[in-house]
């Protein structure tokens, strides 16, 4: 089965602040994305691999040239958004914050979005998920890549992020943890497509160092971050990736 290489495309400091820690950057510099289009150029994966972008809406303007250039190179670009918050629990608000984030993006994409990942892949507390999943397709999106299922009955198709013995695999914060070698044969054994993410601040965002703040939660958040790119690489090239929206066509 085919791997969906994905990229959450975020501001970091953005994120945190979100999670309750706000931490004042310690440079400007760039978005990740510059050194990613670097590096996918650089790579030998396979012909036609491609790439999906959960794009966080208030944050595509400010990357809107290398997100277009992206676009332009082949890869997709999909909704993360309209910002890094909470999901409203009000459903006809849920409503009007999806369309919000897809069309922020398809502002910049200049074509349409059809994918949808939650910020932190949560769903809205106050609703069941086959609800959630019908107010993601009345918001105009033909899949959602997450970490649950409701299989068949689903008006979107689901990609669920990739699992191993419960151990969510799929994530490069988790697989900067392990030698990269061991991932290869689990992605290549899956009945379904896998789906791998990554975040645009793992290719060259300026960071806080791990030692600059005593938040467990920061911490967590940037120790070991720096093997991120070697663990991309090394998978890509080695079983290359499909777009989100290729993939959940054979769904």
């Amino acid at each position: 089965m085919p791997t969906c290489f994905t990229v959450d495309v975020e501001d970091w400091y953005d994120g945190i602040a979100e999670l309750g820690h706000p931490i004042t950057p310690v440079a400007t510099g760039p978005s990740g994305l510059e050194s990613l289009s670097e590096l996918l150029a650089a790579t030998p994966a396979p012909a036609g691999s491609r790439l999906t972008l959960f794009v966080v809406g208030k944050y595509a303007a400010q990357v809107r040239g290398p997100l277009r250039e992206l676009a332009a190179a082949g890869h997709e670009l999909a909704s993360h958004g309209p910002d890094h918050g909470w999901p409203p629990e009000d459903p006809s608000q849920l409503e009007d914050w999806l369309r919000r984030g897809r069309e922020m993006v398809e502002d910049v994409a200049e074509r349409p979005v059809v994918g949808f990942r939650s910020p932190r892949f949560d769903v809205p507390a106050s609703m069941g998920l086959d609800k959630y999943r019908e107010i993601l397709a009345r918001a105009g999106f033909s899949y959602v890549s997450d970490r649950r299922s409701v299989g068949p009955r689903s008006p979107v198709k689901e990609l669920s992020v990739f699992r191993w013995k419960g151990l969510p695999l799929g994530g490069g914060s988790y697989q900067r943890l392990l030698p990269k070698a061991s991932l290869k044969p689990l992605l290549q054994r899956t009945h379904q497509p896998a789906v791998v993410y990554y975040h645009s601040y793992d290719f060259g965002a300026v960071l806080p160092s791990p030692w600059s703040t005593w938040s467990p939660t920061v911490l967590k958040q940037v120790i070991g971050r720096s093997r991120i790119p070697t663990i991309f690489t090394y998978l890509l090239q080695s079983v290359g990736s499909v777009s989100c929206q290729e993939a959940a066509h054979g769904v």
